[in-house]
């Protein structure tokens, strides 16, 4: 495709002599092996002429007052060809996708992006065409691409030229599904960046309509007409004090924009009370809900449709449910390495504190009259108290104060608790046979509480924990054992072809670890494609890395400890001017480190990043010389482009803490070692990678990689640390350090 050469002199002088081209033109070169194109003087301009050597037809091109196209320049021609040739007299010319798609590639990376500003990555083009092979050939491609490497515009043309080959070649049009963990991610893939390959690509018709994409997202993100009605019936008992922010619901309500919560400004804890929730079966306003109609328009196949983006949770769902998304052969997953966090989610069990207290409180009033009063009283007492006894063992039962991650706390499910769940789980089942039909629609149903309740009554074959959120809501979590064959059974077993997709799924050296926790262990190697794509970002003049050897091996609880590490930081955020992101694995450590460092950083914009302080991350962006104290999402997904992060120091080397999956494969595991070796090892190492990834995310950045870990320069783990951080050079001191950031930094940086 776009091909140019110069092998039809005689050709075009045969045009000449027949005069079927203007006199005094010259020969350019010929177009697709078709197409021969000349210039000749005309008007007191130049103009450009195509003949179509099938059909004999010429059509003007274009004209340019300043001089000739030189051969460098015969590319940017291609637009005005395409638009002109149309009119030759054959418009049929041919299915580029059908002839060769890997020239389309080759075209679309080497000619059209470049025409529109980009560069040409040839590790870009290798990975595009690779995971159209994989497409292709109806496999599973794990395709890691480290940050610069241009991962979405790669599926995207990918996941393009494999959904119209097979258009072209078999029939059918299904849409490509694109899922990811983030809906900032999910929504740009939508609004913009789609939409500009369209247009990229209609203006050299390698497609003759613009694309087609929608997004799909979770309920929570739509608005609910019941709750909303419910929600202002609650403020209008304070008519005085609400009447502005009445005003302004209302005025949202009436908004065609209300519908999508993501398009407005509201905030989070009011989005949380209008949003859809439960099921929508029993709801009294479903005959006006714009989110009911919406999934009725949805789930019809009328319109054509070239993309749908969605997230983890609710591709998994509907692989199960088949709810939402439309039937596709390509399935691309972005964030490939939070498919198995999704998966535990999808595939578990969860239940809240609250959720009993919600469904008695809504059936108050709506016991049956046949009923006894006093009894159905003494019932929704009994369902409450059992409830309290529950959380209230559960919360005994947590191992540690502190929850130093998301994953909660471990917890086992004795004989008597077992016993609470089936008690519990029996009067709620007892008190809905005595309540009379709901006109109204509750958030949560019995039947979903007691089955969620029923999953924890065989922990032999879950895993249970207990989380508590920022708000202090504890809720009870469980997930199968074997969330391997659960993707396997409802991912892997599809006929379609997988892409997946991260800056981070190997430890630096295999797959293993990741096709282990992903199930992907359990199809034949020959039906898995792998690739790993370096950044081509220069880590060896832009980037350095320290590790020193005078650090105390980590020890939570230590004063010694705790102090050598604050030394070091502070050490550290002087050499670099602050601009410096500290990744801790422990909000224990973070805190008592930030406590003895807070007062000797006071030059600096500190940040300390809670549980509960949600704009952490912004404040440090916006910071001059921020220093971020931070554990959490910090280690993945964000990006701080130039100075603002110029050092990260990450103060542990991030080994998996206890959670109810590593408590999972230590079991299963034949002895400790083989557990050290097969899963704790990779998963610290991956999340390292992750970490240390947050340096640098564009061409132009530069800084300092520091790990306070004394086993990340010695002993067993060193040499693998050393092989995933193999491409930042190190420097043995912080002087040394200094030096470098002084090479890289211009002098205003310091000041």
């Amino acid at each position: 495709m776009f091909e140019i050469t110069k092998n039809h002199q005689d050709a075009y002088e045969y045009y000449i002599n027949e005069r079927m081209a203007y006199p005094g033109g010259d020969y350019d070169f010929t177009f697709e092996d078709r197409f021969l194109i000349y210039h000749a003087p005309l008007r007191h301009q130049t103009v450009y002429i195509a003949i179509d050597m099938k059909t004999g037809l010429s059509v003007e091109i274009c004209s340019r007052k300043d001089g000739v196209y030189m051969e460098h320049e015969y590319t940017e021609l291609i637009p005005d060809i395409f638009n002109a040739i149309k009119y030759t007299g054959d418009r049929r010319y041919k299915n580029v996708f059908a002839a060769d798609p890997l020239k389309v590639i080759d075209s679309i990376f080497r000619i059209v992006l470049p025409s529109f500003g980009y560069t040409v990555r040839e590790e870009q083009i290798k990975l595009c065409k690779q995971m159209f092979l994989g497409m292709k050939g109806k496999r599973v491609s794990i395709c890691e691409a480290e940050v610069g490497t241009g991962k979405t515009l790669a599926y995207l043309i990918a996941g393009l030229c494999a959904k119209r080959y097979e258009n072209s070649m078999f029939g059918g049009d299904n849409p490509v599904t694109i899922t990811t963990s983030n809906i900032e991610l999910q929504t740009t893939l939508v609004e913009r960046e789609l939409p500009k390959l369209s247009q990229m690509l209609m203006e050299y018709h390698i497609i003759n309509r613009p694309l087609t994409a929608v997004l799909r997202k979770g309920k929570e993100h739509y608005f609910c007409l019941f709750r909303y009605r419910d929600f202002i019936s609650k403020l209008s008992d304070y008519p005085d004090k609400n009447k502005e922010f009445l005003e302004n619901l209302e005025y949202t309500r009436f908004d065609q924009k209300a519908f999508d919560l993501d398009k407005l400004k509201l905030k989070g804890s009011i989005k949380s009370k209008i949003c859809v929730k439960g099921s929508c079966r029993a709801c009294p306003c479903s005959s006006e809900c714009k989110y009911v109609e919406f999934i009725s328009r949805a789930k019809s196949a009328n319109m054509p449709l070239d993309f749908q983006v969605t997230n983890h949770n609710l591709y998994l769902n509907s692989t199960e449910q088949d709810a939402l998304l439309r039937h596709s052969s390509y399935i691309i997953i972005d964030e490939a390495h939070k498919l198995k966090e999704a998966a535990q989610d999808v595939y578990g069990k969860r239940i809240y504190e609250n959720d009993v207290i919600k469904y008695i409180n809504f059936v108050k009033n709506l016991y049956d009259p046949e009923t006894d009063l006093d009894t159905y009283k003494r019932l929704r007492r009994k369902v409450a108290l059992h409830n309290t006894q529950l959380f209230k063992t559960l919360k005994n039962k947590i191992h540690a104060n502190d929850i130093d991650s998301d994953v909660g706390s471990i917890i086992n499910l004795d004989y008597n608790t077992i016993a609470i769940i089936k008690k519990l789980s029996e009067e709620i089942a007892v008190l809905d046979a005595l309540t009379k039909k709901r006109k109204g629609k509750c958030e949560i149903s019995a039947k979903q509480i007691i089955k969620a309740l029923e999953q924890f009554t065989n922990p032999a074959k879950i895993c249970v924990w207990i989380e508590q959120d920022e708000n202090g809501l504890v809720s009870l979590c469980c997930c199968s054992q074997n969330i391997g064959g659960k993707l396997q059974k409802g991912v892997w077993d599809l006929e379609s072809s997988h892409i997946l997709t991260s800056g981070t799924m190997s430890d630096g050296s295999s797959f293993d670890f990741f096709r282990r926790e992903n199930g992907l262990d359990r199809i034949r190697r020959d039906e898995i494609i792998e690739m790993s794509t370096p950044s081509p970002l220069d880590y060896k003049n832009n980037t350095r890395l320290f590790i020193p050897n005078d650090m105390p091996t980590p020890d939570n609880d230590s004063e010694e400890y705790i102090n050598a590490v604050a030394d070091k930081v502070v050490q550290l955020v002087n050499a670099t001017n602050g601009h410096t992101a500290i990744l801790f694995t422990s909000y224990k450590v973070l805190n008592a480190v930030y406590i003895k460092t807070k007062e000797r950083l006071a030059k600096y914009d500190i940040i300390c990043m809670t549980r509960s302080n949600k704009t952490a991350i912004t404040d440090f962006k916006k910071s001059k010389n921020g220093v971020l104290f931070a554990s959490g999402s910090m280690w993945e997904g964000v990006d701080c482009v130039g100075d603002c992060l110029s050092s990260v120091i990450i103060v542990r080397l991030p080994f998996p803490i206890r959670s109810a999956a590593m408590e999972e494969k230590k079991e299963a595991c034949e002895n400790v070692p083989k557990f050290i070796r097969e899963y704790a090892v990779p998963e610290m190492l991956i999340k390292l990678r992750q970490g240390a990834g947050r340096l640098i995310r564009s061409e132009t950045d530069t800084g300092l990689l520091s790990i306070l870990d004394p086993r990340a320069n010695s002993g067993s783990y060193a040499v693998k640390v050393a092989q995933a951080l193999s491409k930042y050079p190190k420097v043995q001191s912080i002087e040394e350090a200094k030096e470098f950031m002084k090479s890289v930094k211009e002098p205003e940086y310091f000041e």
